[in-house]
């Protein structure tokens, strides 16, 4: 069985509007996501966003963590979740960005301090004093 398949001379007509609507699609991306500067992005430049975005997020994921803390000194003591809290903490705090090392030190701290406190090892308020200050590096705000 052959199958023979013809080409017209115009077929190039037919094309062109799909390939001038993808051109125009392109075009609209990247003005959509291109730097406010509108230049290229050298190598540099792209490691250095890339460090900014994972330095916010990890810094929103501490906050999280924070507020986590907050939420189990205001519940009656529950040293489970306490524990669970203070394990997951401490292992977050093994690696990050290397600009938030006194941070997550600090939170880990705090996380102990609640795990301490749940268990009854220690005071409520030593927790709390430890999760303001660990909230302070973050620069943000957390009620216990």
């Amino acid at each position: 069985m052959e199958v023979e398949i013809e080409v017209r001379e115009g077929w190039w007509a037919a094309a062109l509007p799909a390939l001038v609507l993808a051109l125009l699609g392109l075009a609209l991306l990247g003005r959509a996501v291109t730097p406010e500067g509108g230049g290229l992005l050298t190598p540099s430049d792209w490691r250095l966003r890339a460090a900014e975005r994972a330095y916010r997020e990890e810094r929103a994921a501490l906050r999280e963590e924070a507020e986590a803390l907050a939420a189990l000194l205001d519940r009656a003591p529950d040293p489970v979740r306490a524990g669970l809290a203070a394990d997951r903490i401490a292992q977050r705090a093994l690696d990050g960005a290397p600009a938030l090392a006194l941070q997550r030190e600090a939170l880990a701290g705090a996380a102990e301090g609640v795990r301490l406190w749940a268990m009854g090892g220690g005071s409520r308020e030593a927790a709390v004093e430890a999760l303001e200050r660990a909230v302070s590096l973050l620069g943000g705000r957390s009620e216990p």
